[in-house]
C-alpha cells in the first residue's frame, strides 16, 4: 500500500506574523530613508565646502586677492561688497554653494584698508604691499626702490599683517562668549529653518553685518547654522606663503641689490682712479718743471764757464778752481736733466695708463648699467608672471 503524503503550508497565524514583521521592517526603512538621504546631503555639503575653500585658495593664488561678496545673487562678485552671497561663478565653480536643504550659503571676507601700502589688509584688493628693498639711485648714494608690481606675494604680505591685527567690529570677525576673532573669510550654512525668528534663515549674528557666530557654537532650539571659517594663518599655509617669500624675498631682490652695489663700487673706484689721474698729471707737470730747472742750471753753469776761464787767465791761474767748478756744475745739471727727462717719460706713461684704465672702466660701467636694468626687469617679470602661475 502506498504511503499518503499531506501537503503542509503556513497557517494564517504564521502568515499574519510574517506580514506584520515585514511591515515593521518596511516602516523602519521608510523612516530611515529621509535621514540617510539627509546624511548623504550633509556629507555632500561638507565636501562642497572643502572644494570651495580649495577654489578660493586657487583664486587667491591666481589673482592675488579673495573675491568680493555676491550682492545680487547672480553668482558674480560685486566689489566692494564684503558680505553676502557666495560668488561661485567668479571663483570658477559650476553651481551655487548650498547646504543639505538646498539653501545658499552666506559669505564674508576680511577687508581693512590702510594708507600705508605695506600695512594694508584689504584681502579683496590687488595692491603692491610686499616691497623688498632694492638698491638703486646711483650715484652718489644708494636710495630705496620697490618692484612696483602686484603679485601673490602682496596677498601673503596682507595675510601676515592681518595675523597680528586685533579684532574690530568694523571688519569681519567671529564672536563667541564675549570674545572676538578676526578671520580671512567665513562660509555660513543657514541650516534648515529660521529658528530664532529673525525673519532670515541665518540665525544669530550670521544674518547681517560683519559679525558672525563662532564655529564652536552648537545647535539649539534657536540656532541651527554652521559656520566654516578660514583663518589668516591657515590661508597662509595653504598658499605656501613662507616658501614663496623665502624664494622671492631673498633671491630676487638680492640679485638686483648685489648688482647695484657692485655698480656703485665701480663708480667709487672710478672716482679714486680720477684722483690717481690728477696725481699722475701733477707728477708729469712736476717732472716738466724739474727738467726746466735743470736745463736752466746747465745754461747758467755754461754761461759762467767763459767768465771763470777769463778770470783764471787774467789772474795767472789763481781762479782756475772756478773753471773746474763751472764744468762740474754743467756735468751735474746735465745728469739732472737726463734724470728729469726719464722721470717725465715715466710720468707720461703712468698718466696715459690711468687714462686708458678710465676709458675701459667707463665701458664696463655702461655694460653693467645695461645688465642691471635687464636683471631688474627680469626680476619684476618673474615676480609678476612666474609666481602668479604657481
Amino acid at each position: 500500500m502506498k504511503p499518503v503524503y499531506r501537503q503542509q503550508g503556513m497557517t494564517l497565524i504564521e502568515l499574519s506574523i510574517v506580514l506584520v514583521v515585514m511591515g515593521l521592517i518596511a516602516a523602519v526603512l521608510m523612516s530611515l530613508i529621509p535621514s540617510l538621504s539627509r546624511l548623504a546631503s550633509v556629507e555632500s555639503a561638507v565636501t562642497d565646502v572643502t572644494s570651495t575653500q580649495d577654489a578660493l585658495a586657487g583664486f587667491a593664488l591666481a589673482t592675488g586677492r579673495l573675491p568680493c561678496a555676491d550682492a545680487d545673487q547672480d553668482g558674480l562678485e560685486d566689489c566692494p561688497a564684503v558680505a553676502g552671497g557666495f560668488p561661485y561663478l567668479s571663483v570658477g565653480l559650476g553651481g551655487p554653494l548650498r547646504n543639505a536643504y538646498g539653501y545658499d550659503y552666506r559669505y564674508g571676507v576680511y577687508v581693512r584698508s590702510d594708507n600705508v601700502a605695506m600695512n594694508d589688509t584689504s584681502l579683496t584688493t590687488l595692491a603692491d604691499r610686499w616691497q623688498p628693498t632694492l638698491v638703486s639711485g646711483l650715484p652718489p648714494t644708494s636710495g630705496l626702490a620697490v618692484l612696483g608690481s602686484s603679485t601673490p606675494l602682496d596677498f601673503c604680505r596682507a595675510l601676515g599683517v592681518a595675523q597680528t591685527a586685533t579684532a574690530d567690529t568694523q571688519y569681519l570677525h567671529m564672536q563667541y562668549r564675549g570674545s572676538r576673532e578676526a578671520v580671512a573669510y567665513v562660509l555660513v550654512d543657514p541650516g534648515q529653518a529660521d529658528r530664532d525668528g529673525n525673519g532670515s534663515l541665518f540665525d544669530g549674528t550670521n544674518a547681517t553685518g560683519l559679525a558672525f557666530e563662532h564655529p564652536l557654537r552648537s545647535s539649539s532650539r534657536d540656532y541651527d547654522d554652521s559656520v566654516s571659517a578660514v583663518r589668516f594663518n591657515q590661508l597662509w599655509e595653504q598658499l605656501e606663503c613662507s616658501a614663496q617669500l623665502a624664494t622671492a624675498g631673498h633671491a630676487h631682490p638680492n640679485v638686483v641689490s648685489t648688482l647695484a652695489m657692485f655698480r656703485q663700487a665701480l663708480r667709487d673706484y672710478r672716482d679714486q682712479l680720477e684722483l690717481v689721474e690728477d696725481m699722475a698729471f701733477a707728477d708729469n707737470f712736476q717732472t716738466g718743471a724739474s727738467i726746466a730747472s735743470a736745463t736752466a742750471s746747465v745754461a747758467s753753469a755754461a754761461a759762467s764757464a767763459p767768465t771763470a776761464t777769463a778770470s783764471a787767465i787774467n789772474t795767472a791761474g789763481a781762479t782756475a778752481a772756478a773753471v773746474g767748478a763751472s764744468i762740474g756744475a754743467i756735468a751735474g745739471n746735465t745728469i739732472l736733466v737726463g734724470t728729469a727727462i726719464a722721470t717725465q717719460v715715466t710720468a707720461v706713461q703712468n698718466l696715459n695708463q690711468v687714462r686708458d684704465q678710465l676709458d675701459e672702466l667707463d665701458d664696463l660701467i655702461d655694460e653693467l648699467d645695461d645688465l642691471h636694468d635687464s636683471v631688474r626687469a627680469n626680476v619684476v617679470n618673474a615676480d609678476t608672471d612666474a609666481l602668479s602661475a604657481q
